[in-house]
């Protein structure tokens, strides 16, 4: 108790001023620095940009970004792509093309002109066998990818 006594003493003993000041005739002449300053931001006002560029600042923006997030996914994947998988469809597809077209070479008009003429027949596949033939013949990654199988 005989500490707060001590400090209300010390406090008292202290003068009491403001410890914050403004210059001296700072308000005589402010108006007019107000006044200058007013002004000069008048004239430094930005021009208003064009409309159209207004409108395709957020269209621009959002195809930057679809561009960066497509090369971003695309570029590992076809860095990392096993040339094996590319060799081998471009083998296929030769391979198909060659045989279709020594197919095509031996059909004489008469019977050329019968496969026209006959209806189209449909054949229907169960889901089972659609499943099989494509786990046999397609690999996860060709599916991933959307390649041409």
């Amino acid at each position: 108790m005989n500490n707060l006594d001590n400090k209300k003493t010390e406090l008292s003993k202290l003068k009491r001023e403001y410890p914050f000041g403004v210059p001296d005739n700072y308000f005589d002449d402010f108006s007019s620095r107000l006044q200058i300053k007013l002004e000069a931001e008048k004239k430094a006002i930005p021009k208003k940009e064009n409309r159209i560029i207004q409108f395709l600042k957020p269209a621009i923006g959002l195809a930057a970004g679809f561009a960066i997030i497509i090369l971003l996914v695309n570029w590992p994947l076809k860095s990392h792509l096993p040339e094996q998988v590319v060799n081998n469809n471009n083998a296929e597809t030769e391979f198909n093309n060659e045989e279709y077209l020594s197919l095509v070479e031996s059909i004489d008009e008469n019977s050329f002109y019968a496969l026209l003429d006959e209806p189209a027949t449909s054949v229907e596949f169960s889901d089972e066998d659609l499943m099989n033939y494509v786990s046999a013949n397609i690999s996860e990654y060709e599916i991933y990818l959307g390649t041409d199988f």
